[in-house]
Order: C-alpha cells, then structure tokens, then sequence
C-alpha cells in the first residue's frame, strides 16, 4: 500500500486515480478492516460483549464494502484520499458511541 500512496500523491493532479492504485489503496483498506474484525472474533470479549461487537462487526462490513466501492469508482487522487481516511474512521466512531452507550446503560 506504501508505492500506491507514492502513486496517489504522483498523479494528485490528475483527474481520476490509475486503476491499478485505487484497487491497490481500496482493495488493502477492505483487507485491514475485515481482518482486524476476524481478528476481534477471535478474544474473549467478543463473546461477553456480544451486542457491541455485533453493530461493529457490521459497521465494518460495510465500511470494507464502501472501500471496494470507492476502488472501482476511482475518483481524483485528494478525493479517493480523503474518502479513504473518513470510512477507516467509521468503524471507530461506532466503536466508541456504542462502547459509551454501553457504559451508560449499566
């Protein structure tokens, strides 16, 4: 993903991302997301927190779906960027207003 963001930054100018850079950037954006939930499946906590970790196992998906997406889309290099950056900050969001409405509610 390190020689993709060379080539994002490269061709910043340019009016769509090269193919083979938003599939690259996308495509390993999705992968880090899934695997960091298939991941998360694997601690205790999954099965003692299961309604957290349900809305954000689910917020992942379709944060790893909305990547592949914007891969295929491949819009203007700041744009794809900055589209990356905000679906890589969705699951977090969710991951810390459910963990606080969590807490309140015990």
């Amino acid at each position: 993903m390190g020689a993709a963001m060379v080539d994002l930054v490269e061709h910043s100018h340019a009016a769509r991302t090269p193919s083979a850079t938003a599939w690259v950037l996308c495509g390993g954006a999705a992968v880090v997301i899934t695997s960091t939930m298939l991941v998360a499946a694997t601690l205790p906590a999954w099965r003692a927190k299961r309604d957290l970790y349900r809305v954000l196992s689910r917020t992942c998906a379709a944060a790893a779906v909305g990547c592949l997406a914007l891969g295929a889309a491949r819009p203007a290099p700041p744009l794809l960027g900055l589209v990356l950056i905000a679906l890589f900050l969705i699951p977090w969001w969710a991951a810390v207003t459910c963990r606080l409405r969590h807490e309140e509610a015990q």
